[in-house]
C-alpha cells in the first residue's frame, strides 16, 4: 500500500527516467486529477493510501504519460491565459506561447486612444477555441467567428465557448479557413487571427513524441512551412475593413519570411513580436486606410 506522497515521489522518479520535463508536477497533476484533489490538497492528504481502482488508474496514467502522451489530453483539461479549456485528443493542444498571439490581439482590439465598439473578428484554424474564447472573454463586446476544417475542433470550441459563459459571441463553424464565414462580414473584419500549422513537412517525423500527438493538419504547413501563411495573406485584404488588422502566431524562423508575406500582400505597419523566450512569434499588418 502506497501513499500520496510515496507515489508522487516514485512516479516523478519514472517519468524523469523517461525523459518527461517538470516529472514531478507531472505526477502531482495526474494524481490530483485521479483523487480529485487540487496540488496543495495532495501534500495536506500526504499520507493518505491510495489503493484500488484508483491506484490502477493512477499506474495506467503514468504509464501512459511516460509514452510521451500529453499531460492536458490525459488529464482532458489545460490552462490557458489564466482560464482552464477543455482538450481532447484528436485536437491541437494550445500551447503556453500563443498566449503572446492573445495578448497582442488584446491590444490591437482596444488602443489606448479608444476601444472598438463593437469588433468582429475572425479566428482561422481555431483548434480547441482558446484564442477565440479568450478574445470573446477578454472584451465583452467582441464577437468572433471560429473556424476550423475539423468538426471535433468545432464542437470541441462550442464546449469551451460556453464553459465560459461567451457561446452568445463564439460562433464555431466547420470549414476551410474563411470559406465558411459569413459573406456580410467580407471588408468588414477589425481582426483576422491565426496561429496556423507552420512546421515544414520534412521536419514532421523529427517532432518530439508528445508534440506527433498533435493532429497532422494542425502542424504541417507544407514544404516550406508557410502554405497557409501565403493562404490567409492573399486573401486578408478582402476580408478586413480599412484599418484592420491580421495577426498571425509563426515558428521561431519565420521571423523574416512571414513579414515579407504580408508587406508583399499590400498590408502596412507590418511588425514581429517576440516571446517571453525572445524567440519570434507574432506578425501583424494593418489594411490600409481608404485613401491612404
Amino acid at each position: 500500500m502506497k501513499t500520496v506522497r510515496e507515489l508522487i515521489g516514485l512516479s516523478a522518479g519514472y517519468l524523469d527516467d523517461k525523459g518527461i520535463e517538470s516529472p514531478r508536477l507531472n505526477a502531482e497533476r495526474l494524481l490530483g486529477d485521479v483523487l480529485g484533489l487540487a496540488r496543495i490538497e495532495l501534500y495536506l492528504q500526504a499520507d493518505r493510501p491510495v489503493v484500488g481502482d484508483e491506484l490502477a488508474r493512477y499506474r495506467e496514467l503514468v504509464r501512459r504519460r511516460g509514452t510521451g502522451e500529453p499531460l492536458q489530453t490525459l488529464i482532458g483539461t489545460t490552462g490557458f491565459y489564466s482560464r482552464e479549456f477543455k482538450v481532447e485528443e484528436g485536437v491541437f493542444i494550445p500551447r503556453p506561447e500563443t498566449e503572446r498571439l492573445v495578448e497582442t490581439c488584446t491590444g490591437l482590439l482596444t488602443p489606448d486612444d479608444h476601444s472598438l465598439l463593437s469588433p468582429r473578428v475572425v479566428d482561422c484554424g481555431c483548434g480547441s477555441g482558446v484564442i477565440a474564447v479568450s478574445l470573446a472573454a477578454e472584451i465583452p463586446v467582441t464577437e468572433v467567428w471560429a473556424v476550423d476544417r475539423d468538426p471535433r475542433a468545432v464542437e470541441l470550441t462550442r464546449r469551451n465557448a460556453h464553459r465560459h459563459g461567451v457561446d452568445a459571441r463564439v460562433h464555431a463553424l466547420e470549414g476551410d479557413l474563411l470559406r465558411p464565414v459569413p459573406a456580410h462580414l467580407r471588408g468588414e473584419l477589425d481582426l483576422l487571427v491565426s496561429n496556423p500549422p507552420y512546421i515544414r513537412r520534412s521536419e514532421l517525423p523529427t517532432l518530439a513524441a508528445e508534440v506527433q500527438h498533435d493532429p497532422v493538419a494542425a502542424l504541417d504547413g507544407g514544404e516550406d512551412g508557410l502554405d497557409v501563411y501565403r493562404a490567409l495573406t492573399a486573401q486578408a485584404v478582402r476580408w478586413l475593413r480599412p484599418g484592420g488588422w491580421l495577426a498571425l502566431e509563426i515558428g521561431a524562423d519565420q521571423g523574416e519570411s512571414v513579414p515579407a508575406l504580408l508587406a508583399a500582400a499590400g498590408l502596412v505597419e507590418v511588425t514581429m513580436t517576440r516571446d517571453y523566450n525572445d524567440l519570434p512569434r507574432v506578425v501583424v499588418g494593418r489594411r490600409a486606410e481608404d485613401g491612404a
